[in-house]
């Protein structure tokens, strides 16, 4: 099972989509970090911490200090990223994991250092490979995705519908 690092605009959009129960049944060991939590609205934190509770999430808890110095040296070399984007990076990267991000930047600065970087489509296409919803269901909850985060890229949301529209109509 490879390990997730995840980042708070992921949680942020699968919360507002109310795609966080079947996203936890992913085959991924799913983790972010207590800055990221913090980064959460009380009623997100809610969220998240229930299924913290239940098993399916682990919040890294940055004690060491040697953590809190790593962090902070990938923070200087990457002007333009916080802090809590900077503890999603390293944990990436300690882990082996994969980062789950839609920052740009982050993103990009984590590719050229080797991470392996998805993003919320990514998880659509996961959740559709491992049959936790179907094409009828994951072009409803991406339209009211980009309704709700227009930023996200517009030409491969439209390929995505395109295609599970057709696949939809053959099953």
């Amino acid at each position: 099972m490879r390990v997730v690092i995840n980042d708070a605009n992921i949680l942020i959009d699968l919360i507002k989509i109310d795609l966080m129960n079947e996203f936890i049944h992913l085959d991924m060991e799913l983790k972010t970090t207590d800055f990221v939590l913090e980064e959460l609205y009380d009623e997100q934190k809610k969220i998240i911490l229930h299924f913290v509770n239940e098993g399916y999430i682990e919040i890294i808890k940055t004690e060491e200090i040697i953590d809190f110095i790593a962090i902070a040296s990938i923070l200087e070399n990457n002007s333009g990223l916080s802090f809590e984007d900077c503890s999603v990076w390293y944990y990436a990267s300690k882990l082996d994991g994969i980062l789950l991000s839609g920052d740009g930047r982050l993103r990009t600065l984590a590719t050229k250092n080797g991470i392996e970087v998805k993003g919320i489509l990514y998880i659509f296409d996961q959740l559709l490979l491992m049959n936790l919803f179907s094409f009828e269901d994951a072009i409803g909850k991406i339209e009211k995705l980009y309704n709700t985060n227009p930023r996200l890229p517009i030409n491969q949301k439209n390929a995505r519908v395109s295609s599970w529209s057709l696949k939809k109509h053959i099953i």
